[in-house]
């Protein structure tokens, strides 16, 4: 397969700064980012913007000496609608540039609504325009220069079909409510915003659900201490210091005195002034945590038998009301719109926190959700608010 792509490579804010015009002469972009998280280097870094106005694609390069505000300002234009597929991380990388883009259009969420099982921008752009993505560049290092020109293709390429995607997508038969839906949800994206860590906090979600206090300050310390050599060396957290490795230290600081056989380091971290510099930073985190009182026990490890059992009934509880109250909603949503498009407004977990009353509908992302469950609920006879109180 030819997987050449035309396109204006701009390495330069002249360059930029002569084709901006062109490009708010459109009234539709397609946009796409390719970006390195913590794999090839440190932190979240924005490597290359692709855009096209279905007759030119243009490849910006923000690793070169280039002005983007300009451009930035264009994104956040509403007049110019912007299409993308499965815009989150690249809108969250924007965000923190300091560009807001508005007048989203998402293909993908758009997919899900209108019943497609298979939603990455490969399928669908198979399934409905027969284009075939090359993927040969697909774990590509976006950090290095000079590219290849056959990343640059493969980077274009993300962009080029993705106006006659949008069109295509929209002429699929659908149910009347369906477009409102759509346009809810691309809407939404104007206000997309990440919530952003605590300063100083660099354990994830899964790390304060499974590890008791205790050990999460002493890994948390740890963590900060190879966030610093990581930013000195321009390298990915995992390659100073593995998680699997610090969560040993956490639990065995017996492991310090093997620093130089442990596995999961960095060669420059195996000097002896590394070992110190973390087995202090272990050392003052153990100290506060006795001092704070930290339990050493996980939360589900501290309930007592009687705690345990009545978790265990208010689970029970809020399976029963999930079959008894939303998955008929979920029901009259498939026969309505289809059974992935159901699957999406209305999942497994949604269902579960409002069937324990850990969210209300009015809580519920996306507004019209709400409305729609509340609206199937009375023509059920169902009174879901209620019912789970």
């Amino acid at each position: 397969m030819n997987t050449d792509c035309p396109h204006f490579y701009l390495t330069d804010s002249q360059a930029l700064l002569s084709v901006l015009p062109q490009m708010a002469k459109a009234t539709e972009l397609a946009l796409d980012l390719e970006f390195d998280r913590d794999r090839y280097a440190y932190g979240f870094t924005l490597c290359l913007i692709q855009v096209s106005d279905a007759v030119n694609t243009w490849i910006i390069d923000p690793m070169m000496s280039i002005d983007l505000q300009p451009f930035y300002r264009l994104l956040e234009d509403p007049s110019i609608r912007k299409v993308m597929h499965a815009p989150g991380e690249d809108l969250s990388l924007l965000h923190q540039q300091g560009c807001f883009p508005r007048n989203i259009f998402d293909t993908e969420r758009a997919a899900r609504l209108l019943n497609m099982e298979l939603f990455s921008l490969g399928n669908l752009l198979q399934q409905f325009l027969g284009v075939e993505l090359d993927k040969s560049q697909q774990r590509t290092d976006w950090t290095r220069r000079p590219l290849k020109e056959a990343q640059r293709s493969y980077a274009a390429l993300d962009v080029v079909h993705l106006s006659a995607l949008r069109k295509a997508i929209l002429a699929k038969p659908q149910h009347p409510d369906v477009s409102t839906f759509i346009e809810a949800e691309n809407g939404a994206w104007d206000h997309y915003r990440v919530e952003e860590k605590r300063p100083g906090w660099f354990v994830n979600k899964d790390d304060e659900r499974k590890l008791p206090p205790f050990q999460l300050h002493v890994y948390n310390a740890l963590l900060a201490v190879r966030d610093r050599h990581a930013r000195r060396l321009n390298k990915p957290g995992y390659m100073i210091l593995s998680r699997d490795t610090a969560l040993d230290l956490c639990f065995n600081d017996a492991l310090f005195q093997q620093w130089e056989s442990l596995g999961g380091l960095h060669p420059t971290m195996k000097q002896r002034r590394m070992q110190e510099e973390f087995h202090l930073a272990f050392n003052k985190a153990y100290a506060e945590a006795h001092q704070l009182k930290l339990s050493k026990k996980s939360a589900s490890a501290s309930l007592s038998q009687q705690e345990r059992e009545l978790a265990a009934t208010q689970r029970k509880e809020t399976a029963e009301k999930v079959e008894r109250i939303y998955r008929p909603i979920q029901q009259v949503m498939a026969e309505r719109y289809g059974s992935f498009a159901a699957a999406y407004m209305l999942n497994e977990r949604v269902m579960s926190e409002l069937a324990s009353g850990r969210m209300k509908l009015r809580d519920m992302p996306f507004p019209y959700r709400a409305t729609l469950i509340a609206d199937i609920a009375k023509g059920l006879g169902i009174s879901p608010e209620q019912q789970s109180e």
